[in-house]
């Protein structure tokens, strides 16, 4: 029940900051209003009902230890890189910024207005009132750890309410072994993260209180849209499976090879594209297996589930069934407007930790000095799997450590009236960290994307000086990130579209320019 209670906190916070923001009111008045509620409510509950860490058996107690040796790692990791250089992240810091800064975030229809206007926003909202308390980066650092430790538990709930034996292995697989779940870290996807958490959570909903289950699809559409999409896909296809059993048996087989047939005639017409590709290219094939080899004991789990054909059966065939139609159709051209198929196929995971599950819980036959071994197994080889991976991208990725001190001195200045014209992305940080404009953002803060160009070029062409001198600002600086100076033309992972690191011209001339920082990045100030 508690990770429970923190996605339907997490869902209601969001969907009151959205409220008041679009209400024309700081979106901290009514999360806090709510946040008073509550607690007003959890207290009076608590005062009848006392839970105790002696109501927890063997199984909540090892998955609870999961889930904190997974936060650990992260909180531990992430406090060794401080944050990504580039990418999404610096997207997400700049719209809670905004936010503090007491701006506005439009909330629009996916497809519908511009691209800004419909980008998911409630992350933001729901980090926003953290980030009125504690630093900005460290919101940014903890809360998506913290979210993506709970899915793992609103799987584990789920499983446990129908067959508690194989709740344990489901947790450790989607927490440890599936990098999908991890993934979400590396490429910044907090608000796909938000949303399948809420995904997940909409399933638990179903089972254990239906009531909570349109605050959780609200959540998840204002958290990420296209998470709605697989939510729905996925309620009607277990709705579907659960209606097949009132047929025969005969009957259901011919419906389930129709619906087989006419998604295999489309396909024929329609070739999907990304999972030819994964045949044809060496580096996608090797990325893709590297990704999805734990998919291989899934298999097993699969047949056992087909064969036994009970009521968590049933509902983890059909959520694999709704979220691999949905790969299928959206790579064939039919669903692309939901999303990219590499994307969609991120969330097929859930379903195949539980399914690898079933499969390690037929090994075990019942003896559980065997399935505590078993998880202790996918415990150190998860554990190792993780730090693989994360540490395979802190040099590629992971911001240098003197970019962060060179934003903290900038921050440690107290400049009034000033502007900072950052040459690469790694300097758009400078907007989230210090509330400094940038002239070149990823959403706000920004005030002239053609000028750092020009400043790479010559940063003494008179048009450059002259743009400069029409900032009108007191303080202009110019920030060189570590990362141009010594690696340009660096392209970091999940940024390939954003461009290389620029090859400055670093002929700053002292009669317009005055270099005040050059400790691996530098800070020139415009006379």
């Amino acid at each position: 029940m508690f990770s429970l209670s923190f996605a339907l906190g997490c869902a209601l916070l969001t969907i009151s900051g959205i409220a008041g923001s679009y209400l024309g009111v700081d979106p901290l008045i009514p999360q806090a209003a709510l946040a008073i509620v509550c607690v007003s409510v959890s207290a009076y509950w608590s005062a009848h009902r006392t839970i105790g860490i002696g109501e927890l058996d063997r199984d909540d107690r090892i998955v609870i230890g999961l889930a904190s040796l997974y936060l650990i790692i992260g909180l531990l990791f992430f406090n060794r890189i401080v944050m990504w250089m580039s990418g999404d992240a610096v997207a997400h810091a700049e719209l809670i910024r905004t936010l503090l800064d007491g701006g506005r975030l439009p909330v629009g229809l996916p497809r519908v207005g511009s691209y800004f206007e419909y980008y998911p926003k409630g992350f933001h909202h729901y980090a926003y009132p953290f980030a009125r308390i504690f630093p900005l980066l460290d919101v940014m650092q903890v809360l998506p750890v913290v979210i993506t430790s709970i899915t793992p538990l609103l799987l584990y709930s789920i499983v446990r309410e129908m067959r508690a034996e194989v709740s344990t292995y489901a947790a450790a697989l989607a927490t440890f072994i599936f990098p999908a779940h991890y993934s979400h870290l590396i490429w910044s996807g907090y608000p796909t993260a938000t949303a399948e958490m809420f995904l997940v959570a909409s399933v638990l909903s179903c089972i254990i209180d239906i009531r909570a289950l349109p605050v959780m699809l609200l959540g998840t559409f204002l958290a990420h849209a296209r998470m709605l999409a697989i939510a729905i896909a996925v309620l009607s296809s277990w709705v579907a499976a659960a209606g097949l059993r009132r047929f025969r048996v005969l009957h259901q087989q011919l419906l389930i090879a129709t619906a087989v047939a006419a998604v295999a005639l489309y396909l024929i017409l329609h070739p999907p594209d990304y999972l030819i590709s994964i045949f044809s290219d060496r580096i996608q094939a090797s990325d893709f297996v590297a990704r999805w080899y734990p998919s291989i004991i899934a298999l097993f789990g699969g047949v056992i589930a087909f064969m036994r054909d009970d009521r968590l059966d049933r509902m983890m065939l059909a959520w694999s069934g709704a979220v691999i139609g949905m790969v299928l159709l959206a790579d064939s051209g039919l669903l692309s407007f939901v999303g990219t198929p590499d994307r969609l196929l991120l969330e097929l995971y859930l379903p195949l930790s539980v399914l690898g599950a079933l499969a390690l819980a037929r090994m075990d036959g019942g003896d559980l000095r065997l399935r505590r071994a078993f998880v202790l197994v996918l415990l150190l080889v998860g554990v190792v799997s993780m730090v693989v991976v994360l540490e395979s991208y802190a040099g590629s990725w992971g911001m240098p450590r003197e970019d962060y001190d060179a934003i903290m001195w900038i921050k440690a200045q107290n400049l009034s009236d000033a502007v900072c014209v950052n040459l690469d992305e790694t300097g758009a940080w400078i907007y989230p960290l210090t509330g400094i404009r940038v002239a070149r953002g990823r959403f706000t803060g920004s005030l002239n994307y053609a000028l750092p160009g020009m400043v790479i070029r010559d940063p003494n062409d008179p048009a450059v000086i002259e743009s400069l001198e029409r900032l009108g600002r007191r303080n202009v600086l110019v920030y060189v990130s570590s990362v141009s100076i010594r690696r340009p033309g660096h392209v970091p992972p999940f940024a390939e579209h954003h461009g290389a690191y620029p090859r400055v011209n670093m002929s700053f001339s002292p009669e317009h320019y005055e270099l005040v920082y050059d400790m691996g990045a530098r800070i020139y100030r415009f006379r």
